[in-house]
């Protein structure tokens, strides 16, 4: 194999390769977009791969992020060149480029305290996390203005950590005291597995 150059080059010059089975949705890329916008020296650490053959640079693996580059209007974009990279290898890192192997540390994602929006904000799949997100659904308007003085709302969540715990105990509190609909509402916390 010939050395690897982590070069900026003219997103013109480009030649995208269509054997890639990742699709990705305009919604998904328009995300993808956004998250470069926000952080564009992620890619450096994420660069597209490129195979320099024949005079040409072929792209094949990182496409998406290619395209979200060109969505935003880059005339270049960071990528990784190798010459003549085998055909074999390149379908094997086109693979190994999409592949995500391992499985979420609840616990310690947890400790990260992300909200859920900044997670869903993230892009995170809560159905790989097997975590119910209408669990986290907000009431209507007539659920918190109906009278229930006999019957009050009650709200039972589990966590699993006791510092996300203690953090959203407060905030309810603060809401029940500020806010005359939220003071008749029961809640208990506890921690456990989800």
């Amino acid at each position: 194999m010939s050395k690897i150059e982590h070069i900026k080059l003219p997103i013109s010059k480009i030649i995208l390769l269509e054997e890639n089975p990742r699709e990705i949705t305009d919604d998904e890329l328009k995300k993808l977009s956004d998250d470069i916008s926000k952080d564009p020296n992620f890619l450096h650490q994420r660069p597209s791969l490129i195979n320099f053959t024949n005079g040409a640079y072929y792209c094949y693996a990182g496409t998406q992020r290619i395209k979200a580059q060109q969505l935003l209007g880059f005339n270049s974009a960071i990528c990784f060149v190798e010459n003549d990279v085998p055909y074999d290898i390149q379908k094997e890192r086109m693979l190994k480029d999409n592949l995500h192997r391992g499985k979420w540390n609840e616990d310690k994602l947890s400790e990260l305290d992300f909200s859920i929006a900044e997670l869903e904000d993230i892009g995170f799949d809560f159905k790989e996390l097997n975590i119910d997100t209408s669990l986290f659904d907000e009431p209507t308007m007539d659920e918190l203005t109906a009278p229930k003085k006999d019957n009050p709302p009650t709200i039972k969540i589990t966590f699993v950590s006791e510092k996300q715990m203690n953090d959203f105990e407060k905030e309810i509190i603060e809401l029940k005291r500020i806010n005359p609909l939220f003071q008749d509402i029961k809640y208990s916390f506890s921690l456990g597995e989800l």
